[in-house]
């Protein structure tokens, strides 16, 4: 394949298909850890801006249930598999690893392309070295702020549930910031039941090599799926700014 890339005059468009790309390549060599597929999927579910089809937070739950998936076996490399999945085979990881590309994170970038680019800013003149919509120079997913907002919170709220809580009352304070992360895509007494059932409060508190798996398994079933609410209503809104203010002619590209 040629190393030249076309001069980007809509960056949003190339700066989105990037970080796509970026993350495509990380899971086709395989991930470093459990904790890591679960990020990697919060990644990716913000730069696929929701469009994930729900099958894929559904088998992942069933990939934490128990012993370890095989899909999830696949996912990661070698040295982060368990039970019998030490002996998975290098050629049916790689392709359990692509099918879920091909079939679902793939498809769901071109429709978070189509999503996005009849609001991505075109500019008249291609970026230059200096220039601050150089897609290699933004600090923002997409160029949108409100975007990689949503994506800090969300790494807050997964870093936290996967070290865990000192005592009941600290889920009160994390359920806070799960509101900001879902841009308030949860269910009323959702943070309520999370609080007082005895055997989540057990998990989410626990030390155990078991409770760290079980909140694997929290996360995948109970968390993702909402982050994946929170994005696909917050894209629709955010709006678009390049890394710094310049006095530049601008056209909205529809």
């Amino acid at each position: 394949m040629t190393d030249a890339t076309p001069d980007p005059y809509r960056p949003a468009l190339v700066t989105l298909s990037e970080d796509v790309r970026e993350r495509v390549t990380e899971l086709r060599e395989g991930l470093a850890s459990e904790d890591r597929v679960l990020r990697w999927v919060q990644e990716m579910t913000i730069r696929t801006l929701g469009r994930m089809d729900m099958a894929v937070y559904t088998d992942l739950c069933r990939q934490f249930r128990g012993q370890q998936g095989v899909l999830l076996g696949a996912l990661v490399v070698p040295a982060a598999r368990r039970g019998q999945n030490r002996e998975l085979n290098t050629e049916t990881a790689e392709k359990l690893r692509e099918r879920l590309l091909a079939h679902y994170v793939l498809p769901a970038h071109r429709d978070a392309f189509r999503r996005l680019r009849a609001d991505a800013t075109e500019y008249i003149d291609a970026a230059g070295d200096e220039d601050s919509h150089r897609p290699d120079r933004q600090k923002f997913v997409a160029m949108r702020p409100a975007l990689t907002e949503l994506e800090q919170w969300q790494e807050r709220v997964l870093d936290d549930l996967l070290a865990g809580f000192d005592e009941r009352g600290d889920i009160l304070d994390w359920g806070q910031d799960v509101l900001l992360a879902t841009h308030g895509e949860l269910d009323k007494e959702w943070v309520t039941r999370v609080h007082d059932e005895d055997s989540t409060v057990d998990v989410l508190t626990g030390e155990t090599d078991t409770d760290k798996r079980a909140r694997r398994l929290f996360a995948a079933y109970h968390v993702l799926p909402q982050f994946r609410a929170g994005v696909r209503v917050l894209s629709g809104r955010a709006g678009e700014v390049a890394d710094e203010t310049t006095e530049q002619q601008e056209v909205n590209y529809a």
